[in-house]
């Protein structure tokens, strides 16, 4: 101790009880019961749940009392096959009796009794579907033995919150609107770190957009501000939109009724679906970065890159927002000849831009390896966990769910405990 500074406080031996063994009072209060007989059945039962290795006498005796496996064997013996075991008959050469086990090559022929228990074997451990079927074929054999180790492993419990979700399915590119203005995307960027968040309104036709900068983002400011907007181009005839609270209001929901509006609601968890303005989100962050870190005023930097937008022609359609949105292009630093052509060329546009999203899509489906999914109504479906706790947290949430209804890859599910229903993607969902 005397390489350390210490302290010595003393504590009364009633709030510091050294000895507890002598010193703890019995009470009177009865002990909790305890049913030895329940605890002992759930102990047995545990206990036949675990699959157990199968001896060589139980494949003796299973194989004796299989009739399809005598019929088999009477089948090799007199060249007799019944429409039990035709489908044996296709495998004759490969197959041979070692008393009275049937082999296939140097595997055993499991009896139609032990195929249940061999799989449940085979699948300790938890292998995945590929490694279960290479394990169980190196030892055991029977016709459409990897099918039904398939399905044991699809439909066991375990494995489906801890496997993969489904894959994406393939891109559906919208049509581009027959003028501007009339289908919109919205949505909100922030907070950023000065308190403010980005109203974003985005033109399907012209690529166009709107920025606003507010610093509430309830219900009440968003309609003032669309009511801004609107007044400077007009109402649209939709408006794609996320979930967030003061988007599904019932005041936002009354003014859009009000004006004629209908709102598209994106499924919830899947914003690829208002993608259009998601992905003018990512440039505007990118130059609110880098304004950030440059020690530039962002609202200055922010309007710049507006006007750079807008005189510049989309990647798309070739032509700048400000020409498919007004029929001109605007001025800005750089010198130009006035050359702003009329709307005549609305087909050449409309051409090109269903040429590059078709590009765009087949480009994409392949890169995420996109599919068509074939869930249906009625079938039952797991909750992929969209926040895990820890890392042994399961994919997917362990209550079945029930499809109610299905729009496109977008499905309408109910908790078949709860009855709460829910709109997912196909691609957040696992079957």
């Amino acid at each position: 101790m005397l390489s350390y500074k210490y302290k010595v406080i003393f504590k009364p031996g009633k709030n510091n009880i050294a000895d507890p063994l002598s010193r703890l009072v019995v009470t009177d209060e009865p002990e909790t019961s305890f049913d030895y007989g329940t605890e002992e059945y759930v102990n047995h039962i545990v206990a036949l749940a675990v699959p157990t290795a199968i001896k060589l006498e139980e494949i003796i005796t299973a194989s004796g009392n299989d009739e399809k496996l005598q019929e088999v064997k009477i089948g090799l013996i007199e060249n007799v096959w019944s429409e039990k075991t035709k489908i044996y008959k296709n495998f004759e050469t490969e197959l041979c009796f070692g008393g009275s086990i049937l082999l296939h090559g140097n595997r055993i022929v499991m009896s139609g009794s032990l195929r249940p228990r061999t799989i449940e074997l085979a699948h300790e451990g938890h292998p995945g579907i590929t490694v279960m079927k290479r394990r169980i074929r190196t030892k055991v054999w029977w016709p459409k033995i990897d099918v039904e180790a398939e399905k044991f492993v699809k439909q066991y419990y375990g494995c489906t919150m801890v496997s993969a979700p489904q894959p994406p399915e393939p891109l559906k590119r919208k049509e581009l609107p027959s003028e501007p203005w009339k289908h919109l995307a919205l949505d909100f960027l922030g907070l950023l770190p000065s308190g403010h968040n980005l109203l974003v309104v985005v033109n399907y036709y012209s690529r166009f957009f709107e920025i606003d900068i507010m610093t509430k983002i309830t219900a009440t400011e968003t309609i003032r501000r669309l009511r801004v907007i609107f007044a400077r181009f007009g109402r649209p005839s939709t408006i794609t939109l996320g979930n967030g609270s003061q988007l599904t209001s019932s005041e936002l929901q009354a003014f859009c009724t009000e004006h004629g509006i209908y709102l598209n609601h994106s499924t919830p968890y899947w914003p690829q679906q208002n993608g259009e303005v998601e992905r003018q989100n990512r440039s505007i962050l990118k130059r609110l970065i880098i304004s950030q870190n440059t020690h530039k005023d962002w609202h200055k930097e922010l309007q710049d890159y507006l006007l750079m937008y807008r005189s510049t022609p989309h990647s798309t359609t070739m032509k700048t927002p400000t020409e498919l949105m007004f029929g001109r292009t605007i001025n800005d630093k750089l010198p130009q000849i006035a050359d702003n052509l009329p709307f005549e060329l609305d087909e050449e546009t409309r051409d090109r831009d269903k040429t590059k999203k078709q590009q765009g899509k087949e480009y994409a489906d392949e890169k995420r390896r996109a599919k068509e999914n074939s869930i249906a109504i009625g079938d039952l479906v797991w909750l992929k966990n969209l926040v895990k706790a820890n890392k042994l947290t399961a994919t997917f949430e362990p209550v079945a769910f029930k499809v109610i209804s299905r729009s496109g890859s977008e499905l309408l599910i109910e908790n078949l405990e709860t009855k709460m229903q829910y709109r997912r993607h196909t691609h957040r969902l696992g079957d």
